[in-house]
């Protein structure tokens, strides 16, 4: 078993979420917390999967013009219209 300092403001919120009921035990936190780190990074990984992807596209031709890209988001979401509109 490692046994590891984690510092009084990691303890203190350690202790507070088992405290207000959260989490049963500092194990529950620590386990809960890898799982959101898991979480995270897959999502990332994802991003940069959907970014390259988007990179590839681009540079094969299939992008539009930022013009019309702009005018079409401006026609679906009203709040990203010009004020002057």
């Amino acid at each position: 078993m490692i046994h590891a300092e984690l510092g009084p403001d990691l303890e203190a919120i350690v202790l507070d979420l088992i405290e207000s009921g959260k989490y049963s035990s500092r194990t529950q936190v620590l386990r809960d917390s890898e799982e959101l780190k898991d979480w995270r990074e897959a999502q990332l990984r994802a991003f940069d999967a959907s970014v390259d992807r988007a990179v590839a596209d681009i540079k094969a031709g299939k992008g539009i013009p930022l013009d019309e890209a702009f005018e079409t988001l401006r026609a679906e979401f009203p709040l990203l219209r010009h004020r002057d509109e």
